[in-house]
């Protein structure tokens, strides 16, 4: 019996596609990257990936005791998203987001970091993706949003322009779900938001907030 668990324990993590990493060095230096280690189509698959990375520092912000900065990521975000959102087919737009304090370095640097926040991401049977995170304590307010920012600005750096209108869509879909379904502290908010945000679901009339 304890076989079998375990061999169910080890099918339910899912498909482990890929590790994001954000590591953070001394003067304020920030380098993102996304190694796949399972994907026939790592443009596309950046998407959901980001999605769900998204929803879950909102979730650690809100955490923290930190809601007001999560709003204010949430505002930066939506602002992002409402710039990259052209008619038709026109080429977008490569923005260059304000960082504050942080510099983005498109290369490693030659020294160790000096904090990291790292996530596996997973597809599950069925289609549905999972995260795990975890990353350093301290001044969260700044490295977690940092981190979100830093990855979108490698999206910006590195899709193709209909990977980017896509997650644009899905983020644009998760604001939708936190704002006239639920909240991002709640825990069901992980898996039923990046779903929501991902799908062709529509709210309920009587769900939308005027």
């Amino acid at each position: 019996m304890i076989k079998r668990l375990l061999d169910r324990f080890r099918r339910d993590r899912g498909l482990h596609k890929a590790t994001v990493r954000v590591d953070f060095y001394a003067n304020d230096l920030v380098y993102p990257s996304i190694q796949w280690h399972r994907s026939q189509d790592p443009q596309n698959d950046t998407v959901p990936l980001m999605v769900l990375l998204y929803a879950q520092i909102l979730y650690e912000l809100a955490e923290l005791n930190k809601v007001q900065v999560a709003r204010q990521l949430m505002e930066f975000v939506e602002q992002v998203c409402q710039r990259l959102t052209v008619p038709g087919e026109e080429p977008l737009r490569r923005l260059r987001l304000p960082l504050g304090q942080l510099q983005y370095c498109p290369e490693a640097p030659m020294a160790p970091a000096v904090r990291t926040y790292q996530a596996e991401f997973y597809q599950l049977q069925g289609g549905n993706y999972r995260l795990d995170f975890r990353g350093s304590l301290g001044k969260e307010e700044l490295y977690l949003p940092g981190a979100y920012l830093t990855l979108l600005q490698f999206c910006l750096n590195e899709l193709g322009d209909e990977p980017i209108r896509n997650l644009v869509q899905g983020l644009g879909r998760l604001h939708l779900y936190y704002r006239y379904r639920r909240d991002f502290w709640e825990g069901s908010s992980l898996s039923a938001g990046p779903a929501f945000a991902l799908g062709s679901e529509e709210l309920r009339p009587e769900e939308v907030i005027k």
